[in-house]
């Protein structure tokens, strides 16, 4: 005897959960109604997002992650660009090398491209490394808590400072949210730039990843001057780099 759609939806979702696609007739089977009435269930369940409809069956839905979902929109912009600062950036490291690595989309795609880098420890306050390097057995990485900021994914607040005191880095590479040369790179937030500066304290050197949308600009809470900016890295030539007074990496 058949059953009422609201407990043959809920069998139909348990059941994908195990199996990730099924075919029509397991739907028949599972439920014990006819093939017509597991037909209109699944338009039903495809208007409601819930499943993928496929020749003669159908699949779950991919569930994107929260980092993904939350940096879908920032990564579709300046997006080849930000690949290109964050291959030249990975250039500069090498293996056995302690880093630190910032949160936001560039400094995402930075991860990225050090899979092949190891061995490595990276220290980080961003879910995005994790997400991306996390299951690299020659990458060590070590997250910084504190209070979760869920519109960048990332830890900040004393917790977050008193933890990165902890470490000393041979590299940290850090985004900003603007950059005016010869003044140097700038933040939105405060607490950004507190942890910002913290990291670049506890660095040999700091390597700024930094698009061509946000030079020339600045923001309200200085992170780093020109002083403490060991090398630049961005996508185009500019001659206002010039003045900026550290290593311009220019990313082809």
């Amino acid at each position: 005897m058949g059953c009422g759609f609201s407990l043959r939806k809920q069998m139909i979702l348990d059941c994908l959960q195990k199996e990730q696609e099924l075919k029509v007739s397991d739907l028949v089977t599972l439920t014990g109604v006819a093939i017509a009435t597991v037909r209109r269930d699944l338009l039903r369940l495809e208007q409601e997002k819930l499943i993928v409809r496929t020749f003669g069956g159908i699949r779950a839905v991919d569930k994107k992650s929260l980092v993904a979902r939350t940096f879908e929109q920032r990564e579709s912009l300046q997006c080849d660009e930000k690949k290109r600062i964050a291959n030249a950036a990975a250039e500069l490291v090498t293996p056995g090398m302690t880093i630190a690595v910032d949160s936001g989309t560039t400094c995402m795609n930075f991860a990225s491209a050090l899979k092949n880098k190891g061995p490595l420890r990276i220290v980080t306050s961003a879910l995005a490394v994790i997400e991306t390097l996390g299951g690299n057995p020659d990458i060590e990485i070590i997250l910084v808590g504190g209070r979760f900021r869920v519109s960048n994914l990332d830890f900040y607040g004393t917790v977050s400072i008193d933890t990165f005191r902890q470490f000393y880095c041979d590299m940290a590479f850090m985004s900003c949210d603007a950059f005016q040369p010869g003044h140097g790179a700038f933040s939105l937030d405060q607490e950004s730039a507190a942890i910002s500066r913290t990291i670049r304290q506890n660095s040999a050197k700091l390597v700024l990843l930094c698009d061509n949308r946000k030079i020339g600009h600045t923001s309200p809470f200085l992170t780093f001057t020109p002083q403490e900016i060991d090398t630049l890295v961005t996508d185009v030539s500019d001659e206002r780099l010039d003045q900026c007074g550290c290593s311009v990496i220019v990313a082809r």
